[in-house]
């Protein structure tokens, strides 16, 4: 295998490309286009078209910085350049900018609210109409405020998973409660929020429900429980989504 250059002799067509990209500072071409059949060099040999080719480069390409076209505008007459990508070219810039009706009014800008207050805590809000009027979940300043709203109203018959009657948890309770929240350091273990991000202890949630178990004190245990934030703890309650306990060492 001879090199084009200096006539140099090779035993492998790999090794001659490789003497004239490091000797003439040249790489000899590996690939021929699809479309035009002209010779091209590219570094991982992949490429089916050369640059003059490529259907997705140079000028070819929508968003090619040099493809814009020009134009007289319907309006006005005068000639503008514009990208044929993103519209017709009928209006100059300043035809557009100056007509009613041609650009959406300001997304920005603020529709009509009115004044009702967050029924846990009082505060004040202002929202859209539409939102005062669902006044069957009422408005809430956040999820914290409607998850706490939650658990002073939704309870016994009106709880989604209400099976009748109280259940005495024990003394048991309490004692696994405040374990499991130092085991998992004080955070929920679906979003990691700590104590000091929630402002009050975490929930601890069973996995297996209490009312699952024959004596309410078998589902106290470490193993069937899970350190969760208000907010998680009401998704899982929900079904939204599942948790299972972290394993630590």
């Amino acid at each position: 295998m001879e090199c084009p250059t200096c006539s140099q002799s090779f035993r492998t067509q790999q090794g001659m490309r490789q003497h004239h990209t490091k000797v003439h500072d040249d790489p000899l071409p590996n690939r021929t286009c699809e479309g035009c059949q002209t010779e091209f060099y590219d570094p991982k040999s992949r490429r089916e078209y050369c640059d003059d080719c490529n259907p997705n480069a140079g000028k070819h390409n929508g968003n090619w910085k040099d493809a814009k076209e020009r134009t007289e505008c319907t309006m006005c007459g005068t000639v503008f350049s514009y990208y044929p990508s993103n519209k017709r070219g009928d209006y100059c810039p300043d035809c557009v900018e100056d007509a009613d009706g041609l650009l959406p009014e300001n997304p920005s800008e603020k529709g009509p609210r009115v004044s009702v207050d967050c029924l846990f805590c009082d505060s004040e809000l202002e929202v859209y109409p539409s939102r005062a009027d669902h006044r069957t979940r009422g408005c809430f300043c956040d999820q914290d405020c409607y998850a706490d709203w939650l658990a002073e109203n939704v309870v016994g018959p009106d709880h989604h998973q209400w099976e009748g009657g109280q259940i005495d948890y024990g003394q048991k309770w309490w004692r696994i409660r405040r374990e499991a929240r130092r085991r998992d350091d004080y955070q929920c273990q679906q979003c990691g929020a700590s104590r000091e991000e929630l402002g009050q202890n975490p929930d601890v949630h069973h996995l297996v429900p209490v009312r699952e178990f024959d004596r309410p004190e078998e589902a106290h245990t470490l193993s069937n429980v899970i350190t969760l934030c208000r907010s998680c703890h009401r998704r899982v309650e929900e079904g939204a989504i599942t948790v299972t306990p972290r394993t630590k060492k």
